[in-house]
């Protein structure tokens, strides 16, 4: 198997916290795979990473390959959870991936002291002399996409109220446990700790990042993620 995804840099394998989710899918499920960068991403299907390239056959979207590992490489991302807890934790990925996750992008995006880190990264691949002028024409497509979904319109004060409550709402699942729903990782943490890692480590002290770093749980509990399911290095040999 192979994982189109972002690339990354040293503390991260790749930028992107879906893509990472995936890897961590991939690691839990005890599949062998390795990354593949994408280069096109129109040439992918449904124009976006990560992709899971099984034979010939292209499964896009973290939340399709999480089927595609259940379905037909019997893996059980949800072991010991009840029904209950089932639909929690789809509740709880939900507003990660469609809420916090904003707060992430809008930080990395649009913060003045954020961006020209981030840039520098993301578009480490594009030669000097265009990579000003690539940066700013995706950045204006990704402000617009968080001016049309609402994220980019909020006072700074609104926004970050938005953020303390899906912060707060991690953190009351998580309470005392060593994982999310338990004493080993889930489908959530696949999903729910690597949004919070990159918001821990935002380059700039936003006030998305002091708020998490305010919720001590938060940085151990990521420790006790990367330690468990973040991918190894030997899974990132040989790639292109």
């Amino acid at each position: 198997m192979k994982l189109i995804v972002f690339h990354g840099d040293a503390q991260f394998p790749t930028y992107s916290p879906f893509c990472l989710k995936a890897m961590c899918l991939l690691e839990m499920a005890g599949q062998a795979w390795e990354p593949e960068y994408a280069l096109d991403l129109s040439t992918m299907p449904l124009g976006k990473v990560p992709v899971l390239r099984v034979g010939e056959r292209l499964i896009p979207d973290s939340h399709f390959i999480q089927a595609y590992l259940e379905e037909e490489a019997g893996a059980n991302f949800h072991s010991g959870l009840s029904e209950a807890q089932k639909a929690e934790s789809h509740a709880l990925i939900r507003m990660v991936e469609e809420s916090l996750r904003l707060g992430l992008v809008h930080d990395r995006w649009l913060d003045p002291a954020v961006w020209p880190v981030m840039r520098d990264g993301f578009f480490a691949g594009v030669p000097i002399e265009a990579r000003e002028a690539v940066a700013a024409e995706v950045q204006a497509h990704v402000k617009a996409g968080l001016m049309s979904e609402g994220m980019a319109r909020f006072t700074p004060q609104d926004r970050l109220r938005r953020m303390l409550q899906d912060l707060d709402a991690v953190q009351v699942t998580l309470g005392d446990k060593a994982f999310l729903f338990g004493d080993r990782p889930t489908a959530a943490d696949a999903a729910i700790a690597p949004v919070l890692d990159m918001i821990l480590a935002l380059p700039a002290p936003t006030d998305l990042r002091k708020a998490a770093e305010g919720r001590a749980v938060f940085a151990p509990y990521v420790a006790r993620v990367r330690a468990s399911i973040y991918p190894k290095d030997g899974a990132l040999r040989g790639a292109a």
